[in-house]
């Protein structure tokens, strides 16, 4: 028990860290030690509480963890072990930073770093950690800490440190030293790869990566052309390949801090060489894709940012889903924040799609790229509604869902759970094309027959009332009106509905969700558990006789239905994490080709649950129902039917559900035929520009790279342009040849003789037998250079040429000419 010493309001425990439940600094980041410093409950009532609320806190014995409650309220941490008790522990967190602990983030594991202690904290969820992590850095820089708020951390400048290992020598930007350790032995920022020790986090200073036009600072650049932006060089830790792109020479360092990359081109460069480089910054691969900090330079009146400039013209908005993809969407956060502006990257699950699509609002034209499930899709293309911003922007998907029905057939594929390819996968979204997705709204008229026949029999007692009554009813525009009062837009479908079994198991695995989140934390874990409740099914059968409980029309024709256990409404020819369940692609004789852009459904039965896991294997086309632009379902009975809507499923009364067509909304779909052509175009374009660009002949350089024998060749060749150079002239002077091709081979050779500083003995000839020889000499010696692999592509410069190599026949004169002029030309 603690013992109180002679300062009111404060207790020091008898040991240093009292109870266990303090965790020291590690060695090499430890400064000094100060006693834990308690406080009671009306000291605190002196500052208003920032944020209060439970979390669990590691203690040093065993690294077990407890639960505490926890306050916020000035600069000062409160902890006790409920909120309840009369004496609370202390932090001071004047001098303190905070960084999340676990690099995956399943455990949502944050560390409070004092210079004295450290806290290692887990919050339930990930937007409650990073609720605390907000608030502890909002009253470091003493603002107002609003949970709702917009993340100002996006243009803060402040690091959003992490704990980490690293596999190689590593060194703190702030003291230049080497971290020391093996594991999780420093932190570094999730941003901008900035390195600190523990101890001198609290020290770095705000200059994480740009966001806006203030962060720049006076870095910026401004000329006749406007206001442009520079290279923000960060020091050190370069990888091991690293190269200066000024000089081609290796750079870093693993014994000290030394030389230096650019956070947006990723240009690196020698600290000699960094004066050479163009002052401005090019923004590297992703430049298409990037806002750039100079957009964002005021606020709208609505309180958000304003992007002004017109050099983004169709910018890339993110908005990932954290808990997607195993929990590990928190990965693909902090690489787009790295490749991207970090302002134009968000946490659907830290404030919703909302926040993002304001701040893009204001362009003409933008895109987005949507990091999640269908669920999320379904979620930004609801925003998108509220916001009416469906004819500016076009939406991609990058799969980190369990089912990723919608990704499959824009051609994104079914799963993407490597975010070392966000690079590439920024390159194909510049190059998708653009389709229109048909969406349709699930309207629902909840009992409207039931509820019209007791509003008339009520009126039967009044004969007149009853007139009035039966006119308003059963007239066909009073009929109109009444649905459109009863009928409720429940949700929007994307990509399909369904009505009995395949709606049971999904309600019944949501449900399982909820109550045990962790035996539904992976994709695996999900995938397991539908498999198991479809097998419970395959027993049960529970709506075995489905058909007699519903009704079903299509486009206003009443359809008898066979015995089965469900009906599913088709947008998308995705079914269920990739089922054709239609059973095919192309069209026949009784129908069209199933596509989510001509305005139709597809309607299908659900004969039972080995039905659909077939139907992962083969393509079977007996349980097609219709091809249709409206779909009627009457749900009849007392009780209600499970239906779902892209995975989200409930109960459904008995009633009336109308699907009908919506609106369209543009999403952009990979073509990799089109791909794969552009891909051979540049490869051209790559290989002519590298023939432009090929290292002269008789270049001191080049030289330098030939072996003897090689060498030898090519100053024979070198000797014998002389003697022809000489020769053209004598013999255009006596046979007057005055073709533009010979004075080229003079002036060519003239200039091999220069550059190679080589010198001839003077011959005349007037003869052009003599002329054909030279030439013929000359033609050995460029056959000679066809081992040289370097040299060999050179000499392919005319048909001419070409076919006499093929044929193994002599170079004619003209022949002979145009191809010294190439080999000169290409010098």
């Amino acid at each position: 028990m603690p013992w109180l010493c002679g300062v009111s309001g404060c207790c020091v425990a008898p040991l240093l860290y009292g109870d266990g439940d303090e965790d020291k600094l590690s060695h090499g980041d430890q400064l000094e030690y100060r006693p834990i410093r308690k406080s009671t409950e009306s000291r605190q009532e002196e500052e208003k509480s920032v944020k209060e609320g439970i979390l669990l806190k590691q203690t040093s014995s065993f690294q077990r963890w407890k639960r505490r409650y926890f306050k916020l309220r000035g600069r000062t941490l409160y902890y006790a072990k409920d909120c309840k008790s009369l004496i609370f522990d202390e932090v001071d967190l004047s001098d303190a930073s905070v960084a999340e602990t676990s690099t995956k983030n399943i455990n949502n594991s944050f560390t409070v770093i004092t210079p004295f202690r450290k806290l290692m904290l887990c919050a339930e969820s990930r937007k409650e950690m990073e609720d605390w992590i907000t608030a502890l850095k909002s009253v470091q820089k003493w603002e107002t800490y609003e949970a709702s708020q917009f993340n100002m951390e996006h243009f803060s400048g402040m690091h959003n440190w992490y704990a980490c290992s690293h596999a190689r020598p590593t060194f703190c930007n702030v003291c230049r030293e080497a971290l020391p350790g093996v594991t999780s032995h420093g932190l570094s920022c999730e941003v901008c790869k900035f390195k600190a020790h523990k101890r001198c986090a609290v020290r770095s200073t705000n200059n994480c990566k740009w966001t806006t036009l203030a962060s720049i600072g006076n870095d910026i650049i401004e000329d006749e052309d406007g206001v442009s932006m520079p290279h923000q060089w960060l020091e050190g830790n370069l990888p091991v390949s690293a190269k200066c792109v000024v000089c081609d020479k290796n750079c870093g360092s693993v014994r000290r801090l030394q030389d230096w990359r650019c956070l947006w081109c990723k240009a690196i460069v020698h600290n000699s060489c960094r004066e050479q480089m163009r002052k401005v910054c090019p923004l590297g691969q992703c430049r298409v894709s990037i806002i750039p900090p100079t957009a964002l330079n005021s606020i709208d009146s609505d309180g958000f940012w304003k992007a002004t400039s017109a050099s983004c013209s169709s910018p890339l908005l993110v908005l990932v889903n954290s808990k997607s993809g195993d929990n590990q969407g928190v990965k693909f956060l902090r690489r787009f924040k790295q490749l991207l502006n970090p302002a134009q990257v968000f946490d659907l699950m830290n404030g919703g799609p909302e926040l993002g699509l304001r701040l893009f609002q204001k362009f003409v034209t933008f895109r987005i790229l949507v990091c999640g499930g269908d669920g999320s899709v379904g979620w930004v293309l609801s925003e998108l509604d509220k916001l009416n911003l469906h004819k500016q922007c076009q939406l991609g998907v990058l799969p980190l869902g369990t089912g990723n029905d919608l990704a499959r057939v824009l051609g994104w594929g079914g799963l993407c759970d490597d975010d070392a390819q966000l690079l590439q996968i920024l390159e194909k979204l510049e190059r998708a094309t653009t389709k229109m997705l048909d969406r349709f709204l699930c309207g629902t008229v909840n009992d409207f027959v039931a509820e019209v026949g007791k509003a008339y029999e009520r009126a039967t007692e009044n004969k007149v009332e009853a007139d009035v009554m039966a006119k308003k009813v059963f007239s066909p525009v009073s009929v109109c009106v009444c649905v459109r009062v009863q009928c409720s837009e429940k949700c929007v479908m994307n990509n399909y509905f369904g009505i009995g079994l395949d709606a049971k198991i999904s309600l019944e695995f949501n449900n399982k969700r909820d109550e045990h989140p962790k035996k539904c934390s992976s994709r695996t874990k999900n995938m397991m558990w539908y498999g198991v409740l479809g097998t419970k099914e395959l027993v049960q059968k529970t709506y075995k006789n489905l058909e007699q409980r519903v009704q079903l029309e299509c486009d206003g024709v009443p359809i008898s239905l066979p015995s089965l256990q469900g009906l599913a409404v088709l947008n998308i020819p995705s079914y269920a994490g990739g089922i054709n369940f239609w059973g095919g692609t192309k069209e026949d004789n009784n129908y069209g080709a199933p596509s989510f852009d001509d305005k139709k459904l597809e309607v299908v039965a659900v004969f039972g649950s080995m039905q659909m896991a077939m139907s992962r294997v083969i393509n079977l086309q007996h349980h097609r129902i219709a091809q249709c632009r409206q779909v009627k379902i009457t749900i009849l009975g007392e009780e209600g039917v499970p239906v779902q809507v892209d995975g989200e499923a409930w109960i459904q009364p008995p009633g009336i559900v109308k699907i009908v067509h919506r609106n369209r909304a543009q999403m952009l779909t990979r073509d990799r035929a089109f791909e794969s052509t552009l891909k051979s175009w540049e490869d051209k374009r790559k290989f002519d520009s590298d023939r432009d660009t090929r290292p002269r002949l008789n270049s001191q350089q080049s030289m330098e790279y030939l072996t003897e024998e090689e060498c030898a060749q090519v100053q024979q060749l070198v000797s014998d342009s002389v003697n022809i150079s000489r020769r053209i002239r004598e013999a255009a002077k006596t046979h007057k040849l005055v073709e533009q091709e010979l004075a080229h081979a003079v002036n060519a050779t003239a200039l091999v003789l220069t550059e190679a500083k080589l010198s001839s003995p003077e011959s005349e000839f007037a003869e052009e037998e003599e002329l054909r020889s030279t030439l013929s000499s000359l033609s050995s010696e460029l056959h000679k250079l066809d081992d040289i692999h370097w040299i060999c592509p050179l000499m392919q410069c005319s048909e001419e040429v070409r076919g006499i190599q093929r044929t193994g026949g002599n170079l004619s004169l003209t022949g002979s000419i145009t191809m010294l002029i190439c080999l000169c030309r290409t010098r």
